[in-house]
């Protein structure tokens, strides 16, 4: 079954690189069955005005889209899918393609203006 979503309100935002979608049992680059293109997977942001979600997004044809460029989504559905003891929900749309610029800083960081100091490595703090 595959369920059309609202995304009226949702602004969405490259977050990876596309990558084709790979069969995982013969490692074969997956197309559509309807146009016969190369389906391509596509990792967003999701945002609206109760916080943000990470989405996996298979679309037909190559995107051309770079990371931390705003995006239009055109058809999205989730497909809910269920594996044995796994399950999850996998999101497919016609088209997507990017809205605007890379958003500054996101892919290579901003140049620094003359004078500007950074902290010591040692001295930011990491998570593990």
């Amino acid at each position: 079954m595959r369920l059309r979503l609202d995304i009226a309100g949702v602004g969405f935002f490259c977050t990876r690189d596309p990558e084709p979608k790979v069969d995982f049992e013969t490692g074969a680059v997956r197309t559509d069955r309807e146009s016969g293109e190369t389906l391509w997977r596509v990792q967003v942001a999701a945002l609206d005005a109760s916080g943000g979600e990470i989405l996996t997004v298979t679309v037909p044809g190559e995107p051309e889209v770079a990371i931390g460029s705003p995006v239009q989504i055109k058809g999205l559905v989730a497909i809910p899918w269920s594996q044995g003891e796994r399950s999850g929900v996998a999101y497919r749309a016609e088209s997507l393609r990017s809205t605007g610029s890379p958003i500054a800083g996101v892919i290579t960081p901003p140049q620094a203006a003359a004078g500007t100091t950074y902290p010591h490595p040692s001295s930011v703090v990491q998570f593990i």
